[in-house]
């Protein structure tokens, strides 16, 4: 199964698979596809700016 297919796979899960259960309990399912079309280092990096992004919301909190 190419990387396309599985990308189909979630855009349009057959029914009855975990893909659509998942689907009808309200994930978002594009936003995995977002993440899987990313390497593991774009990941990492990414996951790195949210983490820093949260410390300064934090930091300026307890200035405020």
């Amino acid at each position: 199964m190419t990387a396309r297919d599985r990308e189909e796979v979630l855009r349009n899960p057959p029914p009855g698979s975990a893909c659509a259960a998942a689907r009808d309990f309200g994930i978002d399912l594009t936003l995995i596809i977002e993440q899987l079309r990313l390497t593991p280092e774009e990941r990492i990096r990414k996951l790195d700016d949210l983490r820093d992004a949260v410390s300064e919301m934090l930091a300026s909190a307890r200035l405020a």
